[in-house]
């Protein structure tokens, strides 16, 4: 793509049509032009120049040195200019519609019913962790029974990205979690962030998010042993975040601090 498609590509991106950004890019390039010189130069259709030089002059893109006598002339409004226009333009609708969007955000809430979901598979399980850890504000409670299912799909990082909002962290995890080379070393590796308990007997997945939000998940099975994989249940309903808050509280009091257990 050459240097004038690039900045014809962008244009359309603050609000030109095809033919309104062809026209303005070519007429920056000519200075001064006349309709024939612009239609040759942007490849827009001659039939077309008039009607598209007529809406950018609409628009105070475009001025026109009209006359009875010669052809009619055209040259642009400085780029400097029209950016700074623009750019006035797009950020007064920006407020605008933030302002809007938010009041009517705020309206919604206040008929707002708590939700339940059920989340299969590890794909939509670990997106929702990775999204609930994004919008974490001050405190995240994480127990994992298998630590390197977060390193497989990056919620360590994540999670070391939300200590630097000052979200701060306690993961536990049984005694699998340490029994597994790999698995320490991830813990030991998401220790440097957050602190981290041992329980006796863990084998669940859940994450609880500022009290507002849990995602409570195991992997299914049939009866005969026949593996379903991970099944998960996500709410923001405050009560229910709450109980599970309080639970994981005294999992959290009964368990040992990595750094004093036994490494077998």
């Amino acid at each position: 793509m050459s240097f004038t498609e690039d900045v014809i590509e962008e244009l359309k991106k603050l609000g030109f049509n095809e033919y309104q950004a062809k026209i303005y890019t070519a007429l920056v390039g000519l200075g001064v032009a006349t309709a024939s010189e612009i239609a040759q130069a942007s490849g827009v259709p001659p039939n077309k120049v008039y009607s598209v030089l007529d809406s950018l002059k609409k628009r105070g893109l475009v001025l026109a040195q009209e006359s009875d006598t010669t052809t009619n002339r055209y040259r642009p409004r400085s780029p400097d200019t029209v950016m700074k226009d623009l750019r006035n333009e797009y950020e007064e609708a920006f407020r605008k519609t933030e302002e809007r969007l938010f009041a009517l955000y705020e309206r919604s809430k206040k008929s707002y019913i708590p939700e339940m979901w059920i989340l299969r598979g590890s794909q939509a399980l670990f997106s929702k962790i990775k999204e609930m850890v994004d919008t974490a504000k001050k405190e995240l409670f994480v127990g994992i029974d298998t630590p390197f299912d977060f390193r497989l799909h990056g919620i360590d990082e994540v999670l070391r990205n939300a200590t630097k909002r000052s979200v701060s962290i306690r993961i536990v995890t049984g005694q699998e979690g340490i029994d597994n080379p790999g698995e320490l070393e991830v813990l030991y590796a998401m220790s440097e962030f957050a602190e981290i308990k041992i329980t006796e007997d863990f084998h669940a997945i859940w994450v609880i998010s500022d009290s507002d939000e849990i995602l409570q998940g195991t992997y299914a099975q049939l009866e005969g042993g026949i593996e379903l994989g991970l099944v998960a249940i996500w709410s923001d309903n405050q009560s229910f975040a709450q109980l599970w808050s309080r639970f994981s509280d005294t999992l959290w009091v009964n368990g040992k601090l990595l750094d004093t257990v036994e490494i077998k």
